[in-house]
């Protein structure tokens, strides 16, 4: 993995913001679940303290109560999410299990190295890395910092040395820890991808009406406009603007169609891309008369679906744009090859017919002088491509055109 990627992923910078601030929200609106359970536990604690001679315990519980109940209140009230909230709720959480560590040097019935102790601070880790407000390595920092902490105390406690009962319970603490690492990191994982996605959906919604709302407003526009043209003019004018309002309103009609259309096609192809291709692009190429033959020797028995919908849309358009190229420029039968190879999935479409003119060089997406002459829509193929980080090749003569789009972008 590239140092700067790994760096990047470590601090959390290859995140998307708003996914963040949605899990997290989503975190805070669910922590008084944690913090009314804390709240039973301390409150009992600070009964079964209170009375006794040495009451420093009690005190230590009643801390832990306030703290308790301090996290009901920031998920009941809190008003945005931000990062102060989420720094003072981990604080929150690293002084409970701070507490919860001398709670256990001032217990006369259990002996500070006594297994019991570590009991209650797995609970605290386990819980915890479900209702962690931060990044899976803070978690992992916090907590290995909380380990050391208490290797510390027990050093200091037993006259600079750490006793054989402490190193015993390390083989079963360690792992805990361990385990309660990949249980954070597994479900922080599993709140981003969901929150990711439906950032994604909800994009690709108000992209869609907003496209509906671009192509259907100046024709509905031109509609109330020749209604009210309608009725201030005589009976004379009357059946021409009756045509005009026809055409408009066929016009407006017909956008919408088609954008909800393209939207079911983008689906398809996102389940399946060869699926898609088959229904798609294998259908236009029979309404006009050619003929197309899709075959793959690694791809054709397997599922290939596309992981993000925008991806999937702009793959829609470049089989548009490679269709209407190849209907217009090529002739004769048309073969589509799809292969996997090590790292990307290759797409060629290419006609059998013989040349008929002199051959001209390759257009190449690694050389850029070189689509200076191409048409507007094979820049907009050059265009999307660049935008997956795939590559393009175009041989005009006879037409054939070959694109290879990272396997990162497909679920196989």
């Amino acid at each position: 993995m590239n140092i700067r990627v790994f760096y990047h992923k470590l601090l959390g910078k290859q995140f998307d913001p708003i996914s963040l601030i949605a899990v997290y929200s989503e975190i805070l609106n669910k922590l008084y679940f944690l913090g009314f359970a804390y709240t039973l536990a301390y409150a009992h604690s600070v009964y079964l303290e209170w009375g006794k001679v040495d009451l420093t315990n009690c005190y230590l519980s009643f801390s832990q109560l306030i703290i308790s109940l301090s996290l009901v209140g920031i998920s009941l009230f809190y008003r945005t999410v931000n990062a102060n909230i989420t720094k003072l709720v981990r604080i929150l959480f690293f002084s409970l299990v701070l507490i919860e560590i001398e709670t256990g040097f001032h217990d006369p019935s259990i002996p500070y190295f006594d297994p019991r102790n570590w009991l209650t601070i797995i609970a605290l880790i386990g819980t915890n890395s479900f209702f962690y407000p931060g990044l899976v390595w803070q978690f992992i920092f916090e907590w290995t910092l909380v380990f050391f902490i208490y290797l510390l105390r027990v050093f200091i406690q037993n006259d600079s040395l750490i006793p054989e009962e402490t190193w015993r319970e390390m083989s079963t603490t360690v792992p805990l820890f361990l385990v309660s690492f990949f249980l954070n990191h597994w479900w922080f994982q599993t709140r981003y991808i969901a929150a990711y996605r439906g950032m994604l959906l909800e994009e690709k919604r108000r992209t869609f009406f907003q496209d509906i709302h671009d192509s259907l407003g100046s024709k509905l526009t031109d509609l109330v406009l020749l209604c009210q043209t309608l009725e201030s003019h005589s009976v004379e004018t009357t059946t021409v603007l009756i045509h005009k309002i026809k055409e408009l309103s066929s016009d407006a009609l017909e956008s919408l169609r088609n954008h909800v259309k393209e939207e079911d096609q983008r689906e398809i192809l996102q389940e399946s891309l060869i699926d898609g291709l088959q229904l798609l692009v294998k259908k236009r190429y029979k309404m006009l008369g050619r003929e197309i033959l899709i075959q793959s020797e690694t791809l054709m028995d397997r599922l290939v679906s596309i992981k993000e919908p925008e991806t999937a849309h702009h793959i829609l358009q470049i089989f548009k744009e490679i269709s209407t190229n190849d209907l217009r420029h090529g002739s004769g039968k048309t073969i589509c090859c799809l292969e996997e190879t090590e790292n990307s999935i290759s797409i060629e479409f290419a006609t059998e017919n013989k040349k008929t003119q002199a051959e001209s060089p390759n257009l190449n997406i690694g050389n850029p002088e070189s689509f200076w002459n191409l048409g507007i829509g094979e820049k907009g193929i050059e265009q999307r491509i660049q935008f997956l980080n795939g590559q393009l090749e175009i041989h005009p003569s006879p037409y054939s055109i070959k694109m290879e789009i990272p396997k990162t972008l497909f679920l196989l």
